[in-house]
């Protein structure tokens, strides 16, 4: 079988070279998964590229009929593909583009997530958006009725604070088992757990899912709004020691669905002496999977 060759997508079309990350001056990103010739979000990454305040709606029809072009080019692909559009300033304009890539024939997250703890502290500025500064005071309802400053929970382009934090875990003196995908815990500076690095956080406690609080700080994932949408799950302020008194521990994001948490390491990953707590993919965790198969990647 022939592997599928990535392929770049720009508002002006296909070509061969897209610029760096960092020749944008701002912008916002959004990675998408397609499978079988259509992204199974996309209405939410739509929604959230719309709330980042950039795109006009005309532009957003734009990028969103691209988008499933791209998908249904990807239709033969046989694991699917990664999406990754980009919105932003660059060279005095606003511009946007895709970079399309298969995803791997075995997923790096196949085998479960190891979480480590960082030092690097998440703040606001992290997640808002670019195209509208936050007025102070000010705030809006989220689609779950929950107060949020306006324009925070976007997925910025530049991620400096989340490449800070993830150059933390090769620093990691804990022993991890080699075969999991390792991910960075992200607090705020009240030492509230706020998110991955690359992902939403799920605690199973007391027979009901968990989700940190994300109305300071943190991205809100669209994989997580989806879930909200179909299972239970508040939205709370927590700290580690409810990580550590959850029955399982799960991580989402749009592109690997939900994977479950199978190592624990809760001291900050470049201290020394730091102990793993080993968990399982529970039947919680297994049963927000089959809701994800059945309905969304069908």
């Amino acid at each position: 079988m022939t592997f599928p060759t990535p392929f770049y997508w720009s508002a002006n079309g296909a070509q061969q070279y897209l610029p760096a990350d960092d020749e944008f001056s701002s912008g916002v990103l959004e990675t998408m998964r397609a499978q079988n010739g259509a992204i199974p979000l996309l209405a939410g990454h739509m929604a959230r590229l719309t709330g980042s305040g950039g795109p006009d709606s005309r532009t957003v029809e734009y990028i969103e009929s691209a988008a499933s072009t791209i998908a249904r080019r990807t239709a033969g692909w046989p694991r699917g593909a990664r999406v990754r559009l980009r919105y932003g300033e660059l060279q005095g304009e606003m511009a946007w583009d895709f970079t399309v890539v298969p995803l791997e024939p075995v997923s790096p997250w196949a085998h479960g997530v190891a979480l480590s703890l960082c030092e690097t502290r998440v703040t606001a500025d992290a997640s808002r958006s670019p195209f509208s500064p936050s007025v102070a005071g000010d705030t809006a309802e989220s689609s779950r009725g929950l107060a949020r400053g306006p324009l925070i929970g976007c997925k910025l382009l530049h991620r400096d604070l989340y490449r800070l934090a993830e150059r933390e875990l090769g620093e990691c003196s804990v022993e991890l088992r080699s075969e999991l995908f390792h991910e960075g815990l992200l607090l705020d500076n009240r030492g509230l757990v706020i998110e991955g690095l690359r992902s939403n956080l799920l605690l199973w406690r007391d027979g009901r899912w968990q989700t940190p609080s994300l109305r300071n700080c943190g991205v809100r994932g669209v994989m997580l709004n989806w879930l909200a949408g179909r299972v239970e799950i508040s939205e709370d302020d927590l700290l580690i020691s409810d990580i550590e008194q959850a029955a399982e521990v799960a991580v989402c994001n749009a592109v690997r669905g939900v994977v479950p948490v199978v190592q624990v390491a809760l001291e900050a990953a470049w201290s020394s002496g730091g102990q793993v707590r080993t968990l399982g993919s529970g039947p919680a965790t297994r049963r927000i999977q089959a809701v994800i198969a059945d309905d969304l990647w069908q």
